[in-house]
């Protein structure tokens, strides 16, 4: 089949919290994309940072509408509390925790182990020490061949946590799985 017409993944659409665009694209840049912010509703972040194909290894995000950011806001203020959805959202999240293999996310490849060794550095200095994504992003766990816990004896994974940005509702936040593959044997 022509490499045109094979189907592919070519975008994951995420949204900021209102006023983040700025803070969304950092997070970008620290994991390795390349921003273009050419104004309008979409920030757009190139996977691969050498190219510039807007359609295809791409992300984009824009500010959450009005209505989703309401339920993020009424999820966020239920989470402490002792009824059914506080409880159930501890569980979930503790869930994910311990699992974030689990957690809806989506997987970016490095080409090769150091740049992954690099970024993931980047990202646990940032969510400690950065002042605007510190407790913002974090390294939830990285799994190699071999590791409790590891789903695969091919590749090293790492999955970043963050409520910056999400493919879905930022009260529960997004999971970015970094991986690295072994070289063929």
């Amino acid at each position: 089949m022509p490499a045109n017409t094979a189907q592919q993944l070519n975008h994951v659409e995420l949204v900021y919290r209102p006023g983040e665009r700025a803070l969304a694209a950092r997070l970008f840049e620290l994991l390795g994309f390349r921003v273009m912010d050419r104004g309008g509703m979409f920030l757009s972040a190139f996977v691969d940072a050498g190219t510039s194909d807007f359609l295809n290894n791409a992300l984009y995000a824009s500010e959450v509408t009005p209505e989703q950011w309401a339920l993020d806001r009424a999820l966020l203020d239920d989470f402490d509390g002792d009824d059914r959805v506080g409880a159930a959202a501890r569980e979930y999240l503790g869930r994910l925790a311990d699992e974030p293999q689990r957690s809806s996310h989506f997987g970016i490849r490095y080409p090769d182990l150091d740049q992954l060794e690099t970024t993931l550095a980047a990202i646990e200095s940032a969510g400690r020490d950065d002042p605007e994504l510190g407790g913002r992003v974090s390294v939830s766990g990285v799994f190699r061949p071999g590791d409790p816990g590891a789903y695969t004896d091919v590749m090293v994974q790492a999955f970043v946590k963050t409520d910056v940005v999400a493919a879905g509702l930022l009260a529960f936040g997004q999971h970015v799985e970094l991986q690295w593959h072994l070289p063929a044997q």
